[in-house]
């Protein structure tokens, strides 16, 4: 197979596909990706819980892995309205990821969760309320 960038929306449907029960040589089939990529594709998703990382040698670290990030998740979504230094503080004590300002502003934006969503996410959370 010749070698050619796969758009992280082909990598989640590959790894949908395998959910859904397809076998991996059919989604080569279909897709037109080897077996690798597919496997790799796995692996970071199941470490990074994206397709995606960021590499050591491009951009900045990722630092937080997949529980860290879940956790993360579930903390917005219930208190939306966290400062930076306060989720900063949460990851050093509860998953022991010191991290800085920069890095974890950076890693938020990677993941989606921006400024905008977290002040919608904030309203609904007070509405409901």
């Amino acid at each position: 197979m010749v070698h050619h960038k796969v758009s992280a929306d082909m990598k989640k449907r590959a790894l949908q596909m395998l959910d859904e029960g397809w076998d991996v040589d059919g989604i080569v089939d279909a897709l037109h990706v080897s077996s690798e990529s597919i496997g790799r594709w796995q692996d970071n998703y199941i470490t990074h819980r994206c397709v995606n990382p960021h590499s050591v040698l491009q951009g900045h670290q990722w630092l937080l892995n997949g529980t860290a990030i879940e956790d993360l998740h579930n903390l917005i979504q219930k208190s939306p309205s966290l400062f930076l230094d306060e989720i900063m503080d949460w990851l050093a004590l509860y998953h022991d990821q010191p991290i800085s300002t920069a890095v974890l502003h950076n890693n938020l934006r990677d993941l989606g969760i921006t400024h905008k969503k977290l002040q919608k996410v904030a309203a609904e959370h007070d509405d409901t309320y």
